[in-house]
């Protein structure tokens, strides 16, 4: 009797096992390697264990949103948006993704109005704090809008989760990390911000031009618009677009406020580079007088 109960415990295990590798495989299958469809994410909407994210502002979510999404608004995860582009303190995305049910093994996915840049902030944000199994869909909301894809008013309840916060350091560029990848061979940092602002003429700080060694990949190269509509490119138009950089080398981005180079984090993500954001970015940079600019 001991040894058929004990059989019984390890198939149910196993088929457990197996539904959850099935769902992985699934997604994965499905998302190219970082992203998901629309058309993906509709058959998707009954999956219990799937959390979907809204990033975008309160009332445009409450005015329709995807069927069972939960609300994230990307300026939550910024210390203070208007001051600069750190990223949310420890306590504060712990409470945020507690009260969403969401843990470091929670399958997520997250969209946006349309852009993929709040999106692609909230990806980025994400897994610098320990989530493992985020993606993002790509076109976003306005694509499954125009597409006719069920929309819903209604709130979900949500059922906290026991998230314990961890950083994956490997994620994020500091003001210190950024000055030792500057000086370093083995490291390349790239500036996502548009040409004019990599030439200095224009600036959202102080200071005119970018940070030194810093090559220019705008984060316009990684996507396709369609109807106003923002999409990433695919795989193989990405790997040509970032061709020059040696896959070899840990890359750092920045831009801004560490917003539109997620975008690119994202990408090169997709295309397995080692690579981390730089949350403050050149608002931080910029306007830090210690700090060499060209």
């Amino acid at each position: 009797m001991s040894f058929h109960c004990n059989t019984v415990r390890v198939e149910r295990a196993v088929q457990l096992l197996l539904v959850c590798a099935l769902f992985f495989a699934g997604l994965s299958a499905h998302a190219g390697s970082l992203r998901v469809s629309p058309e993906w994410l509709k058959e998707q909407l009954s999956r219990p264990d799937l959390v979907i994210l809204d990033t975008r502002p309160p009332g445009d979510y409450e005015a329709g949103h995807i069927p069972g999404a939960l609300n994230l608004p990307d300026t939550l995860t910024y210390q203070q948006k208007s001051a600069g582009g750190r990223i949310a303190e420890l306590g504060t995305m712990q409470k945020l993704l507690r009260e969403r049910g969401i843990d470091q093994h929670t399958p997520v996915i997250v969209y946006d109005a349309g852009t993929l840049l709040d999106a692609a902030r909230v990806f980025w944000v994400l897994e610098v704090y320990g989530l493992q199994n985020v993606k993002l869909l790509s076109p976003g909301f306005g694509d499954w809008k125009m597409k006719g894809y069920p929309i819903s008013t209604e709130l979900p309840k949500m059922v906290a989760s026991q998230y314990v916060p961890t950083i994956d350091h490997r994620r994020i560029a500091s003001k210190f990390s950024t000055q030792l990848a500057m000086a370093d061979p083995q490291q390349v940092v790239v500036d996502a911000r548009f040409p004019k602002s990599y030439r200095g003429e224009t600036s959202t700080a102080k200071r005119h031009g970018h940070i030194p060694t810093a090559i220019n990949i705008p984060v316009t190269t990684n996507l396709k618009k369609e109807n106003d509509i923002a999409a990433l490119l695919g795989e193989d138009e990405l790997r040509s677009a970032y061709a020059s950089l040696p896959q070899s080398k840990k890359i750092v981005l920045y831009c801004e406020i560490g917003r539109a180079s997620a975008t690119s984090y994202l990408a090169l993500r997709e295309l397995g580079y080692d690579v981390a954001n730089y949350d403050a970015s050149w608002r931080e940079w910029g306007n830090d007088l210690s700090l060499p600019i060209e």
